[in-house]
């Protein structure tokens, strides 16, 4: 089960559960060359594809002067799709033994587990020693400064976990791939860190831009605004007003922008310009979510039978 599924499991079951959010230390760059050559060689690759690794070399030039060569022992290409997923493939076999979930992507890394018996909570820790020496092993180290747990469900006990010898903080709130969580799964606080974002990149749009026809502020307003909005949406969608409300003032400000509208309201704007309410594209979005996941697979193996 995932850290998602487990999490909504344990809230509709009335199960209380801790999510440690555990970090890395300089992840991409310590990733030792001579440990990852042997595990991308059990996975079947061969020395003609993993030769670079055991060469690699580096040198520095300032003001054109260039340093010696020296050898690079540990590092994957950052910026990349190489990099995840040569990190994916060493980090592979982090969970082996584990007895909770452990969720890992690239270097986020999340271990969950249901803690309102004493036997959960000594799982939880007895996991957290076997990553502390699966760390070591491999030659990495947890920045422990940056690993928190959430205790989330009713009757949490908030029980405190060591990871080495070092007590794990505890936290109200923690961001998973750029959403905010807090410990009781509200999301207000992600609905206003979007609302900022999108604020602060119109502002920069509205001081900056100086021809305010619809054909330069629509794009710009799409590509850089309606991301914010729109971002990992199908995961924190407020449910209510006091958090749908602000999501809309953005798009709203937006389209006063343009020059000929601004005397218009904000649905007479919306209207000329052929476009929906931030509510209601979440709507349709939803709508053709859930019309996928009915049809989608039906209409799939009709055209197979066809």
């Amino acid at each position: 089960m995932s850290v998602g599924g487990l999490l909504q499991w344990a809230v509709d079951n009335g199960r209380a559960t801790d999510v440690i959010s555990l970090d890395l230390s300089k992840t991409f760059d310590t990733v030792p060359h001579n440990t990852l050559v042997s595990k991308l060689e059990r996975h079947g690759f061969d020395g003609w594809t993993t030769w670079w690794l055991d060469d690699c070399t580096q040198s520095v030039v300032v003001n054109g002067l260039m340093s010696k060569w020296r050898s690079v022992t540990s590092g994957v290409p950052q910026g990349s799709i190489l990099g995840p997923v040569l990190f994916y493939i060493f980090v592979g076999n982090m969970d082996s033994g584990t007895e909770c979930t452990l969720s890992k992507f690239a270097d986020d890394t999340k271990l969950c587990g249901a803690i309102d018996t004493l036997g959960g909570r000594d799982a939880t820790q007895r996991d957290l020693h076997r990553l502390e020496r699966w760390v070591r092993t491999n030659f990495m180290k947890f920045n422990k400064a940056k690993c928190k747990a959430l205790h989330m469900g009713r009757g949490t006990p908030k029980h405190k976990y060591r990871l080495g010898g070092e007590w794990i903080e505890s936290s109200t709130v923690e961001k998973d791939l750029g959403v905010l969580v807090d410990e009781k799964l509200n999301l207000t606080w992600q609905c206003v860190l979007t609302v900022q974002k999108a604020s602060h990149t119109l502002g920069c749009i509205k001081s900056s831009v100086a021809h305010k026809s619809r054909e330069v502020i629509l794009p710009l307003c799409s590509a850089l605004v309606r991301t914010h909005l729109e971002s990992c949406v199908q995961l924190w969608s407020p449910q209510h007003r006091k958090d749908m409300d602000p999501l809309g003032e953005g798009p709203e400000e937006a389209t006063k922008m343009i020059r000929r509208l601004e005397h218009l309201s904000y649905e007479e704007r919306l209207t000329e310009l052929g476009l929906l309410s931030v509510e209601k594209r979440r709507l349709r979005g939803d709508l053709r979510a859930a019309f996928q996941y009915l049809k989608g697979p039906a209409r799939k193996l009709e055209r197979d039978f066809l």
